[in-house]
């Protein structure tokens, strides 16, 4: 945004830096304030992101494949829930299992029960499952018009984040207390939900701000392969807070939500009732120390699951610090953390059981990242993380990345490094007598190359290239005991290579119209031949189609009154065939403060399938949802 002039006199250029902040300040303003859409390209570019390198810096010279959502972004999509907005990042693979279940990737190995591969954050709170390694996309979900920007990396985060960030890293960042005083109230409904949220925040003494909200959904069942209702329906609620203060030079934050959820288990479509309850809690302490930023979280998560027979319990408690600071030509990120995890399963009788059913789990990492610079716009990254958990021992996570920044702005780039997953419950205690035994299964283990171009030629236009090349040793397999052939195991037989493109970009045809597409492919070859190292045919490589294409308009077609337009085009899975929709909103801002909206999804087809799962995949179509927000 350019700099305002006083009378009579010239208007001041702006750094880079100052461009970043003017940006990020207008992210996070209300939106009866600032629309984000009236950003230049330019502007959006120099966006500070933290997911890189676990410090700010600008957009444009953020070395990795990540793309950037913002707050404008999720409110002009009309998405309701989480996973829905992740639709927007052309570099993940979304498939909707069913009414209230998803898939969600980066780089292939997606599915019901192979998307694990994939680290998700919340304001730093990681929602990665040691049951399984997934995320329950049902149980954590978080209130959409308090979200500042969502930042997607594709590409192993080891270096960074430690194990399980194998493929990728998604970064929730919400907005500080600050940003949210007043009231704000959002409610609508459609042909399969209905949602609601109230928030309301006010100041804290003289220097701090604080906010308190609830909100609370019901969906629809979805429909059964025949046509007949899945009985999946489900209804939740969940309420928290959130403070923002300062003391002097010391910046505090302290949050947390609950949540009681009401689902239920359907893949024999009965409608067997489910409960999922949960907590958490997460305290912040940052301060300026040695010419950089001393950051200290802590933070607990508890997670329930109950079903008839069946009782899943888990306790997280979480502590970890990091150091930035700059020396000479280095700018450099240290820190350090420790995990604990309680876990329990209580099963059902007669059925497969986990032995022990409880255990405590523990995750303990160090990590070091510098930033040097070379001159001439170059730069070299190095980072490494050496972790050590209760299943697979010590893991050391290395990364190395250069980066050259071109006079004319663009950014060219290239990195390898080391990933990996350590194992779940399932996989080291999951037994059915006489049948299946825990194992001594192991980490998988990636090794990824990546090469990027990110660049602003016009004004008006920008865009992101990368590719990837992907080598996978001691996948999940299933293998026999020699000579009495059963019990089965798990075992660590499977390799696999993928590689693939990942393109985006944004085009504004008039300062009141932007157009932004998104592709990506993807590839892999593996040994699918059953054996007896392997009987189940490497299918933890999961269901990935070999192409996505994304494309968005996003018109003011007036000052009040706004249409976006979403079309998203998938290649085919084994048992799916490839589909082409389209989404739509009209929105009109009746007021600064009063807006209203309906949305039109799954616009194309009546009937739709987007997982290959054979068990859980559901059918979905048409549907048309209203929604009105107003803030005072």
């Amino acid at each position: 945004m350019p700099a305002v002039a006083q009378a009579g006199e010239p208007a001041a250029a702006e750094t880079p830096a100052e461009t970043a902040i003017n940006a990020t300040q207008l992210i996070q303003a209300g939106f009866e304030d600032q629309d984000l859409a009236r950003l230049s390209l330019e502007e959006l570019a120099m966006v500070e992101v933290t997911s890189v390198s676990r410090r700010p810096e600008a957009l444009a010279d953020a070395a990795a494949a990540i793309y950037v959502i913002s707050a404008d972004d999720i409110r002009r999509s009309g998405a309701t829930t989480l996973p829905e907005v992740l639709r927007l990042a052309p570099n993940l693979n979304v498939q909707r299992v069913n009414a209230v279940d998803y898939a969600i990737s980066a780089r292939g190995f997606n599915g019901y029960e192979t998307s694990n591969k994939l680290l998700v954050l919340v304001d730093g709170r990681s929602i990665y499952s040691t049951l399984s390694s997934g995320v329950f996309w049902d149980a954590r979900d978080v209130m959409l018009e308090d979200v500042e920007r969502i930042e997607v990396i594709s590409g192993p985060g080891g270096a960074l984040y430690g194990s399980n960030a194998m493929n990728g890293v998604i970064n929730i960042i919400t907005r500080s207390a600050n940003d949210t005083r007043g009231t704000l109230l959002s409610v609508g409904a459609g042909d399969d939900e209905a949602n609601f949220a109230l928030r309301h925040g006010g100041g804290l003494g003289d220097s701090g701000a604080w906010r308190a909200w609830v909100m609370g959904f019901s969906r629809a069942e979805s429909r059964a392969l025949t046509g007949q209702g899945a009985n999946d329906d489900a209804e939740g609620l969940r309420a928290g807070g959130r403070a923002d203060w300062s003391a002097g030079e010391n910046r505090l934050t302290l949050q947390g939500d609950a949540f009681d959820n009401q689902v239920t288990i359907n893949e024999d479509l009965l409608g067997t009732e489910t409960h999922v309850r949960g907590a958490n809690v997460l305290g912040r302490w940052t301060r300026p120390l040695a010419g950089g930023d001393l950051q200290v979280q802590a933070y607990y998560d508890r997670y329930e699951r109950e079903e008839p027979g069946t009782l899943e319990q888990s306790d997280t408690w979480d502590v970890s610090l990091q150091q930035s600071f700059e020396a000479g030509r280095h700018r450099l990120v240290v820190g350090a953390g420790h995990r604990v995890v309680d876990s329990r399963l209580d099963a059902a009788p007669g059925a497969a059981f986990l032995d022990p059913p409880q255990r405590t789990l523990t995750l303990t990492n160090i990590f070091a990242q510098d930033q040097i610079d070379l001159g001439g716009g170059v730069t070299l990254t190095l980072g490494a993380k050496f972790e050590d958990n209760s299943f697979s021992g010590q893991e050391f996570l290395p990364n190395v990345r250069l980066a050259w920044r071109r006079p004319g702005g663009d950014l060219l780039w290239a990195a390898a490094g080391r990933a990996t997953r350590t194992p779940n419950r399932i996989e080291r205690d999951l037994t059915l007598p006489g049948f299946l035994t825990g194992a001594e299964f192991q980490s998988e283990t990636a090794t990824a190359y990546e090469l990027g171009y990110r660049a602003n030629p016009l004004p008006n236009l920008s865009f992101s290239i990368n590719a990837f090349y992907n080598v996978y040793d001691d996948l999940r397999t299933v293998s026999v005991t020699p000579v009495v052939f059963l019990p089965l195991h798990l075992t660590n037989n499977g390799e696999a290579e993928t590689w693939g493109v990942e393109a985006w970009g944004g085009y504004d045809v008039t300062p009141t119209w932007r157009l932004s597409a998104g592709v990506s492919t993807l590839a892999k070859d593996y040994d699918p031949t059953v054996t007896l190292d392997d009987l189940s045919g490497l299918i933890s490589i999961g269901e990935d189609p070999d192409y996505q294409v994304l494309l968005r308009s996003q018109h003011d077609l007036t000052d009040r009154l706004e249409l976006d337009v979403r079309l998203r085009a998938v290649g085919a899975l084994a048992s799916v065939d490839d589909y082409v929709e389209a989404d739509a909103r009209l929105g009109w801002r009746l007021t600064d403060r009063l807006e209203l909206s309906v949305t039109g999804q799954n616009l194309l087809e009546d009937r739709r399938v987007e997982t290959a799962d054979p068990v859980r995949a559901r059918v979905f179509g048409r549907s048309v949802y209203g929604a009105l927000r107003v803030s005072f």
